[in-house]
């Protein structure tokens, strides 16, 4: 009789988390796009003033960016995006967090964790091939942040085979990567991207188009990318983090001279925690902070790229950063009123 109970309790938890895992992450539809707030997202850029260092421009960013379509049980736990890289782009987004994995058959798929059921990275770079041609005003950061069971090689195939390699940013002057880098200017980067690499292919002389990033501590001398994450500091309640671990991020990346940062603006589960769920409770104190950020002209002067989850969900998201550019003096003077007008709270 205890064993029928055991086997009936285990299965009736089994069924509430899978009931769980498929309704708490169904994908919800996305902020709704009027036609002329589409056709301004789609080229942004295209109202930055051409000689704004990129390292200046206040960029929206996507944290795992290619894991939408995971079809895993556990993807209440992993998916931090309802939107494809390509949707993400459609909403103004112009820095990708991706992250690739290596099957046994040589497929390469978006990870994040132990989920590897993500988009198919050709797809991916088809997708960013195709908005670079059709739009050549603006310009992309792909940050490459990790890999598994060792798919870097593939990757690099593929960004040659995609033709995303014709797209990709050169370092070959003399320049080290960090003062190239450092040295670009909107003009030099429109209709291209700027590949972040997390290995050493970057420092290889062949890879001319690959750029270090550096580690999650930061303890990578002359890396072209900053991305302090301090993973304990981010598992803190909304209001906890932004009062606490935010000025932490901001003390960082206002050191950093040179090169490209990323805050890291968004939270980080403690547990089996469901990523929507911690978003929801944290989107809003996020965005009213981002543009709080005007008001601090040591922040406003030493943003870069804010990265946030589940992009598309609201327009604020979007919007909360792009004006910064505005405050910035970023924006053509023949675009302010505009610029302003789709932005502006």
């Amino acid at each position: 009789m205890k064993k029928h109970k055991s086997l009936l309790l285990i299965l009736i938890i089994a069924v509430a988390i899978l009931t769980f895992s498929l309704s708490a992450c169904a994908k919800t539809q996305p902020a709704e796009l009027t036609p002329e707030k589409a056709a301004f997202y789609k080229s942004w850029m295209s109202h930055l003033d051409d000689n704004t260092r990129i390292k200046n421009v206040a960029i929206l960013g996507s944290h795992d960016s290619g894991i939408s379509t995971t079809t895993s049980i556990i993807k209440d736990m992993t998916k931090t995006q309802d939107l494809t890289i390509a949707e993400q782009l459609n909403y103004g987004c112009r820095y990708f967090d991706i992250r690739v994995s290596k099957n046994k058959k040589g497929d390469l798929t978006i990870f994040h964790s132990i989920d590897t059921t993500g988009e198919k990275f050709t797809d991916i770079a088809n997708g960013l091939v195709n908005f670079l041609k059709e739009n050549p005003s603006e310009f992309l950061v792909l940050d490459f942040q990790h890999f598994n069971n060792e798919s870097q090689l593939s990757v690099i195939d593929v960004i040659n085979s995609s033709g995303l390699i014709d797209y990709a940013i050169k370092n070959n002057t003399t320049m080290s990567d960090l003062d190239f880098a450092d040295s670009l200017t909107v003009q030099d980067m429109r209709g291209k991207a700027i590949l972040i690499w997390g290995s050493n292919q970057a420092n290889d002389s062949t890879y001319p188009y690959l750029f270090r990033r550096n580690n999650d501590k930061c303890t990578i001398e002359n890396a072209v990318l900053d991305s302090l994450y301090l993973s304990e500091d981010n598992k803190k309640p909304s209001e906890k983090f932004i009062e606490e671990t935010i000025p932490k991020y901001f003390e960082h990346i206002i050191a950093t001279e040179k090169g490209l940062t990323v805050l890291q603006a968004q939270l980080t589960a403690k547990g089996l925690d469901n990523l929507k769920n911690l978003e929801n409770s944290h989107n809003e104190n996020m965005s009213k902070f981002i543009r709080s950020i005007g008001d601090n002209k040591i922040y406003l002067n030493a943003v870069n790229i804010i990265m946030r989850d589940f992009i598309g969900s609201d327009l604020e998201k979007t919007n909360s950063v792009l004006y910064l550019n505005v405050l910035k003096n970023n924006i053509k003077a023949v675009s302010t009123a505009l610029f302003s007008n789709h932005t502006k709270n």
